[in-house]
């Protein structure tokens, strides 16, 4: 009797199983900026060091190389050589065939802020030249931007 059971428990199981909701899948390619998981993450005004902000793409290997446009937002309470500089120089943003990876280099700089101001600064995927979705695949478009607000310690 045990050796009956537990084959048709086995069996139920599967089969109640097989009506389970199905998961979406994209398989569209789509370029993304990700730190953590985070959309906005606090820098403290103290800090001084260099961090890379990464954006990540996400595709099958491409014919040809991938431009992407971004934006760096600056907030009316930070000045460019005294809170931070932007390292990254390049623009449009290119990915070689093969890579995958690309880093927006900041270096913060100690300063104390007027906290009553926008101490912000938005690193914004734009657009690309081969039309790869800017951001998460799904209507809200996650992580096609980062806010790094800097923040008095």
């Amino acid at each position: 009797m045990k050796k009956i059971i537990l084959p048709l428990l086995v069996l139920i199981i599967t089969l109640s199983s097989c009506n389970k909701e199905e998961i979406d899948v994209f398989d569209e390619p789509f370029v993304h900026l990700n730190f953590n998981g985070l959309s906005t993450v606090n820098i403290n005004s103290n800090r001084k060091d260099i961090v890379s902000y990464y954006i990540y793409l996400s595709s099958k290997p491409l014919e040809k190389d991938m431009l992407l446009d971004y934006s760096v937002i600056i907030g009316d309470g930070l000045q460019a050589g005294v809170d931070f500089n932007i390292l990254t120089t390049e623009y449009p943003l290119i990915f070689p065939t093969g890579i995958y990876r690309r880093p927006i280099q900041i270096q913060w700089l100690d300063h104390v802020l007027d906290s009553e101001k926008d101490n912000t600064l938005t690193i914004k995927l734009d657009s690309n030249n081969l039309d790869i979705q800017v951001g998460l695949p799904g209507p809200d478009g996650n992580q096609s931007e980062l806010v790094l607000k800097k923040i008095n310690n």
